[in-house]
């Protein structure tokens, strides 16, 4: 439910006229006109499951004009404890029509609370407001504006993620509080003998799918008004993106979590978890989220496969990634950026069993896309990690990669599987350099051999002869050679590090309205250059530079003399040589 004060109103979310032709197939409704203060009305949500149950509803007032929206209060059984909490958005309420024999007729939905302790006083937004919403937007129909959309998202709906847990559910929510919208772990939905296929009907939960799978993302409310195969929900945005693709899906609600305080930070919330593939969300409207029963939206594979190096017990991880590439991507962020960096971090916490901070590994990314005939790709390892932010460096570089496909100026990308493989073990594969020997007279343009003495995290010393090529434009004389390792990848807490909630944050995000100048990759090669480039260093590099000059000014760029894929050789050593010509 979007959650504000009254005193923000409505007008910003309800168009400034409200459409009187009669709307159809469905439950009949009561004009706003003939809605007064007084009436006696009931709501309908689902508290637990599957079921639809009835509180009652009381109206306050009416507001009309421009703020069109109904004030009302509720109480009953159901909603006595928790009040009306997130999850609630779309209720339908439907209140006896004094000229037609007291026939119930729905007048809307309940959208938007008022945040009065215990959360009974909001406001419900006219049904004749959400049927006039389109179910299919016009091609090429603007989105709501960017003054509007900085207020909508500020109260948007929460996404529930199911399939994950542990570390990986914390930093989520972490995320959420950052970003100013709720982000909850739910648990996967139960199985089909308990929860099967629903019937979308008023009342029913309802989400508003990015994924399904082993993990599923969608903002979960509540079904306002089915007219044939279309269904009208939440009675406000999910983003105000207007035109969409994405799943339509049912929900099941495992109970409604109290908090009556009611704050921006915490607040009354059903945990529930998306179920069923039904339909296809279409509009992503001011007043309302539409969409349409039967046909799905076009969708993509996301498959993590992830090994433990230790036990060689392998996790599959399946999730179906709903594809917006079709109606251009309307928030500016893909599916898979916000779903692919949480699958990823859940299936290293899932392997590993937990996050410990001595680990090792390699991860390797393969996207496809329709556009070109190789796979755009990148390998990396990692060494090092943190309990309270599993695979963070993993998950960073997923979403850099997924990014790059979102920030793709120069043409339409369709995505049509992404891979990713990564391996994991519960130990640190580092050791550090302890010191270099070599000649102490060396000749432009010919190798020498080094010997660098290291000794691994916690192990033994050892000794590795590595080639070094003197390059051909040193100037004679005395130089510095030096040879410098590769880091522990960065981990929360660490110098500048981005803990795992951080990089949810940015994933999860919103940055279409970045403005960057550069355009990036003008061509699908070029972007696969651009995935290339993710690929780092993590071997013994070579330098020169004058003795005395503690600055650097005078080094030459790096070059990679040594790299072991299974150990990660940090820090750095010395040796002074006489170049000759």
């Amino acid at each position: 439910m979007l959650r504000t004060r009254l005193a923000v109103g409505f007008a910003a979310l309800l168009p400034a006229l409200i459409p009187t032709a009669a709307h159809a197939a469905g439950d009949p409704i009561l004009p706003l006109d003939q809605v007064q203060a007084g009436m006696h009305c009931t709501g309908y949500s689902v508290i637990r499951g599957t079921a639809i149950t009835s509180f009652d509803v009381d109206v306050i007032d009416v507001l009309s004009g421009p703020d069109a929206s109904v004030l009302v209060k509720v109480s009953g059984p159901a909603v006595d404890e928790t009040g009306i909490a997130e999850g609630f958005s779309g209720s339908p309420v439907k209140c006896p029509d004094p000229n037609d024999g007291n026939t119930p007729k729905t007048i809307g939905a309940i959208a938007q609370g008022t945040g009065d302790y215990g959360n009974k006083l909001v406001l419900v937004t006219p049904i004749q407001t959400m049927l006039g919403e389109p179910v299919i937007p016009p091609s090429g129909a603007k989105p709501m504006s960017a003054k509007l959309k900085r207020k909508v998202r500020a109260l948007a709906t929460p996404i529930s993620f199911s399939g994950v847990s542990g570390a990986v559910a914390d930093a989520l929510r972490k995320a959420g509080s950052k970003l100013g919208r709720a982000l909850y772990a739910a648990p996967a939905a139960p199985r089909a003998g308990a929860f099967p296929t629903q019937t979308l009907q008023p009342g029913s939960s309802v989400a508003v799918g990015l994924a399904g799978g082993d993990v599923e993302a969608g903002a979960v409310g509540t079904v306002t008004y089915v007219d044939g195969a279309n269904v009208y929900a939440f009675g406000h945005p999910l983003d105000g993106a207007g035109r969409r693709s994405l799943l339509l899906q049912d929900a099941y609600v495992y109970t409604v979590v109290n908090n009556p305080i009611d704050t921006e930070q915490v607040t009354s919330y059903k945990l529930a978890a998306p179920g069923h593939d039904l339909g296809t969300l279409t509009d992503d409207a001011p007043s309302a989220v539409v969409g349409t029963l039967g046909a799905l939206p076009d969708r993509f594979p996301l498959r993590v496969t992830a090994t433990d190096l230790d036990s060689g017990r392998v996790v599959h991880q399946n999730s179906a990634i709903a594809d917006e590439t079709a109606v251009g991507q309307p928030t500016g962020t893909s599916s898979l950026t916000q779903v692919g960096p949480v699958a990823v971090a859940q299936a290293a916490y899932d392997i590993l069993r937990g996050s410990p901070a001595r680990q090792s590994g390699e991860m390797c990314v393969r996207i496809a896309v329709r556009e070109r005939k190789a796979p755009l790709r990148f390998c990396n390892t990692y060494v090092g990690g943190s309990p309270t932010s599993p695979a963070a460096p993993l998950v960073a570089d997923f979403g850099a990669a997924s990014g790059l496909l979102d920030a793709y100026n120069f043409g339409v990308l369709h995505v049509t599987r992404v891979d990713v493989n990564l391996k994991l073990r519960r130990e640190l594969r580092q050791a550090y350099m302890l010191d270099a020997r070599g000649p102490s007279t060396v000749r432009r343009g010919r190798d020498v051999k080094v010997q660098v003495a290291a000794q691994h995290v916690r192990g033994a010393e050892f000794t590795k002869t590595v080639t070094v090529h003197i390059p051909r434009y040193l100037s004679a004389g005395e130089h510095i050679l030096q040879l410098t390792g590769s880091p522990a990848d960065a981990v929360a807490g660490e110098g500048d590090a981005q803990d795992l909630a951080s990089t949810f944050t940015i994933t999860l995000g919103d940055d279409s309205g970045s403005g960057e100048d550069d355009p990036g990759p003008r061509n699908v090669d070029q972007l696969a250059a651009a995935f290339g480039a993710l690929e780092r260093e993590d071997g013994v590099t070579a330098s020169f530079h004058d003795p005395g000059d503690d600055s650097g000014d005078s080094a030459t760029s790096e070059i990679e003399v040594y790299r072991d894929p299974q150990l990660r050789i940090s820090g750095s050593a010395k040796l002074r040589v006489e170049v000759r010509p």
